[in-house]
């Protein structure tokens, strides 16, 4: 059951940090290996958004929104390959400046898909904390 998690410290109350998180035409502009994201309806707790990625020859996702806190935090879920991967964003902070911590963590549920996550897990770790970093820039540019 890998998990790993990834902070930032951004000179942005969490009110005007939490809707890069999830809002449809922000998160394209930080994350890495994106075609597509396409929420399906208003924001919150039961909304579907779909990317997706260039990773692995493309890759489309249909993640789930498990929890809609703003401007506290978000999380979300999706499966593909046999692998449950949950994701959640927690922000901390006041006026001066807010602390992001994103945490995923995988779960696998065939032999297939459990030798396959130490094999990527390292490349996404990598491109989390390269996009959580990217968001630090813009959100401070």
């Amino acid at each position: 059951m890998p998990s790993f998690s990834h902070s930032i410290d951004v000179s942005k109350p969490p009110s005007e940090v939490f809707p890069w998180l999830l809002e449809e035409d922000k998160v394209p502009q930080w994350t890495s290996d994106l075609e597509r994201y396409d929420v399906d309806g208003p924001l919150g707790t039961g909304t579907t958004v779909t990317q997706k990625l260039t990773l692995a020859g493309g890759l489309a996702l249909a993640m789930e929104i498990v929890q809609y806190d703003p401007p506290r935090g978000a999380a979300t879920a999706f499966e593909t390959n046999g692998v449950k991967v949950e994701s959640a964003y927690v922000l901390d902070g006041g006026d001066a400046g807010t602390r992001l911590t994103q945490t995923m963590e995988a779960k696998a549920s065939g032999f297939t898909a459990k030798m396959l996550i130490p094999i990527v897990q390292g490349r996404l770790e990598t491109k989390l904390k390269a996009d959580l970093e990217r968001l630090k820039t813009l959100l401070e540019g």
